[in-house]
């Protein structure tokens, strides 16, 4: 894959959970900081696999974004 153009958005959880349910493109992503206990990383969020995820626990789930690929 060649990544062309990437763009970093940060989301609110509000707009995370909105974007990751109702997501049609195949270039956009939702990624969270500190899913899955990798801290330093961001993890790709997927709704079959995350939509029970409480998205407004700060300290579990501190930060998402937006990425465009």
């Amino acid at each position: 894959m060649i990544l062309l153009f990437d763009i970093n958005m940060p989301l609110s959880p509000f707009f995370t959970k909105l974007i990751l349910r109702l997501n049609p493109f195949r270039h956009v992503f939702v990624m969270c900081k500190g899913y899955s206990e990798d801290y330093e990383n961001f993890t790709e969020l997927v709704w079959k696999d995350d939509k029970y995820l409480d998205f407004y626990d700060q300290e579990t789930y501190p930060e998402f974004q937006l990425w465009y690929i």
